[in-house]
């Protein structure tokens, strides 16, 4: 611990710093963890492919635990039956092709969202591309997951929640580092804090559900939450309840949540901010690739022509 806490740096750049005294692999204790740290292709690839049935499982700390009390999805169940059953119904019926091609029409009227704010703006104005386009990436995944139910309810205290708990759940914090230790458990904000955030995405999440069903016959086609509650309504196993629905669709909406951004591409920004450009874009992508199936990508010639512009 003291190396990452005296390092004044990054984390991970403190681990840089360790591999390169210590070796691509080094075992490393934190709290009272110990903890396997791989940082070269080699050894990543002794833990990810040769031993991965021994790394299948992520560690349970105290945040996570407190996270899914209620439910384990697909990325925090230990590698066994439920995970087998949870990675099967990911593969063949949420992410499978035919699922895919039938949510292009609600990607392509995300997209068309996504110009029209950009033609929208003034020519003199620059726009914050990396913010419309983290906004287009969540609308889509929350369009692709659960319609337009969100928008009905509160969009921003969902997305907000959301949010908070992707924090927390990639945070460490006392507790997790110390799990043996009750004063450590008392003394922990991460613990409450997860416990909280739990007891709000629960409720929020149970406010869409109940929404969704009461309007799913108005749906013109089926998103993802559908698929999981028809499969629950079906399937005689037992292992798809409603806590475990609520955790697949965190799962499917955390990977979708695109992280904040680092920093805004000056380029990008001013050149984004004509209405030319944008409707040049437009034009371009609906015009040369077609829209006849998915099999037809668009061409993106105009950001060539935005790059040599500002170059």
């Amino acid at each position: 611990m003291h190396h990452l806490l005296l390092a004044g740096s990054l984390p991970h750049h403190a681990m840089r710093d360790l591999a390169l005294r210590h070796g691509p692999m080094m075992l490393v204790r934190m709290g009272e963890l110990p903890v396997v740290v791989a940082s070269s292709a080699g050894a990543a690839r002794e833990v990810m492919k040769t031993h991965d049935a021994a790394f299948a499982t992520r560690p349970g700390t105290a945040t996570l635990r407190a996270l899914s009390k209620d439910g384990l999805g697909v990325v925090f169940a230990p590698h066994g039956g439920h995970w087998r059953y949870l990675r099967k119904l990911c593969v063949t019926e949420l992410l499978s092709v035919r699922r895919v091609r039938g949510l292009r029409a609600s990607r392509q009227a995300e997209a068309a969202s996504l110009v029209a704010a950009l033609s929208s703006t003034s020519s003199e104005e620059p726009v914050n591309l990396s913010a419309l386009l983290s906004r287009y990436v969540i609308d889509v995944a929350v369009r692709a997951v659960v319609g337009d139910v969100v928008r009905t309810t509160d969009r921003r205290a969902f997305l907000g929640k959301l949010e908070e708990v992707t924090e927390v759940a990639a945070g460490f914090g006392l507790a997790d580092l110390f799990p043996s230790s009750r004063l450590a458990r008392l003394l922990s904000r991460g613990v409450r804090r997860a416990e909280a955030c739990n007891l709000a995405m629960n409720r929020l999440m149970d406010k869409v559900i109940q929404e969704h069903q009461a309007h799913h016959a108005e749906a013109k086609e089926e998103d993802l939450l559908d698929v999981l509650l028809r499969i629950q309504h079906t399937d005689g196993s037992g292992l798809l309840d409603i806590g475990t629905v609520r955790a697949v669709i965190l799962d499917l909406l955390g990977a979708g949540a695109p992280p904040p951004p680092r920093r805004s591409n000056g380029p990008w920004r001013s050149s984004c901010g004509t209405r030319h450009y944008a409707r040049m874009g437009y034009w371009r992508t609906n015009s040369s690739g077609g829209t006849d199936g998915p099999k037809h990508s668009p061409s993106l010639d105009v950001v060539g022509e935005i790059q040599n512009k500002y170059q």
